[in-house]
């Protein structure tokens, strides 16, 4: 079978390998699509040590079953999204329903660990979730990237976003943008946000933003100020993950504001602590996702609740990987947003 893989900075290659051999508690899926995440395209850059190679990158998949275990419930023929994360059900974090955080295992396609970005993989009929034939796999493969923003979403409480005159979302990102989605789905007033991309802040208005921002054209903050008259925002989402967002992130916030970190990108960034004390600000982290928000938005998605049509940019053969990593390099205006490979 063909496997796209990683072998080191800004080098991928495309190799023939085994078909996965058949194991006796897992499903071979035949993967129809992979979703580059913005953190396999960092990784290939070599930014972040999260990708170790050589190894198979991909983590965001959709495909059909092709051959099922002994016992197995699900059948030949399904479609399934598959869930990346390994957990045990077992532990401390398991049984209070954060198995983003069990230590049994990496997420697939990280580290070391070979992900989907293959025309086979072998997955535990407990990542495995059937879908109908309403979404296509290019569609089907959006519920991880959708997760991370359903999780993130979920730590702003119902009362926070009745109350809320201004929130902000930092970052316009395939993440950031279905975040922009999801608080407009949930009656979210006055949505900012912020980007560097002029492209990136016009999907923005298409999934719901009322104002945006580029820093790199205006001050960020005093436009802030602008836009919500000196009151500023009750809370802020953060889909980057480097210092200068971080500290906007916080800057953007009232007094008594809460902002959610989703972007991962910088290990270590500088944070003002003292208006974090002096003015009772709350962070909160968000790493991936839990089981139900991943099946929740693989609902939302069949429901057509999200447009997410606007973020579905470019579509390239396994058989291109190399290319479609190399394109993203070119990508200085931001045009391409989520970028798939299909088989």
């Amino acid at each position: 079978m063909k496997a796209l893989y990683y072998v080191g900075e800004k080098a991928m290659e495309l190799r023939d390998v085994p078909e996965p051999p058949a194991q006796a508690n897992k499903y071979r899926v035949k993967v129809r699509s992979n979703g580059i995440c913005g953190s396999d395209f960092e990784g290939y850059l070599g930014k972040t040590g999260r990708r170790l190679p050589p190894m198979i990158m991909g983590h965001e998949a959709s495909g059909v079953i092709d051959s099922v275990p002994g016992g197995g419930k699900l059948r030949r023929g399904e479609r399934v999204v598959i869930f990346p994360k390994p957990f045990c059900g077992e532990c401390f974090f398991c049984k209070k329903g954060m198995v983003n955080v069990c230590p049994a295992g990496v997420c697939m396609g990280v580290m070391d660990q070979d992900g989907s970005m293959a025309e086979f993989v072998n997955v535990e009929e407990k990542y495995l979730i059937p879908f109908g034939p309403t979404l296509s796999f290019n569609e089907a493969a959006m519920t991880e990237p959708l997760a991370v923003a359903y999780r993130s979403v979920q730590k702003v409480s119902d009362n926070e976003i009745a109350e809320s005159s201004f929130c902000m979302v930092i970052g316009a990102g395939t993440i950031g943008l279905l975040v922009v989605a999801l608080l407009k789905l949930r009656g979210a007033k006055n949505i900012i946000v912020s980007d560097a991309a002029d492209f990136r802040l016009g999907v923005a208005r298409k999934m719901g933003a009322d104002h945006t921002i580029n820093p790199r054209n205006v001050d960020f903050l005093d436009t802030v100020k602008t836009i919500t008259h000196g009151a500023m925002c009750d809370f802020a989402i953060e889909a980057v993950g480097i210092a200068q967002t971080a500290s906007n992130s916080l800057d953007c916030l009232r007094i008594g504001g809460t902002v959610i970190w989703i972007g991962n990108a910088q290990k270590m960034v500088e944070v003002n602590m003292q208006k974090i004390v002096t003015t009772e600000l709350t962070i909160k982290g968000n790493y991936v996702y839990d089981f139900q928000g991943f099946v929740e938005s693989l609902k939302l998605l069949e429901a057509k609740k999200i447009d997410i049509a606007p973020l579905m940019t470019n579509v390239y053969p396994l058989s291109e990987g190399v290319r479609a990593f190399k394109d993203q390099e070119e990508n200085k205006e931001g045009k391409m947003l989520k970028v798939f490979l299909e088989n």
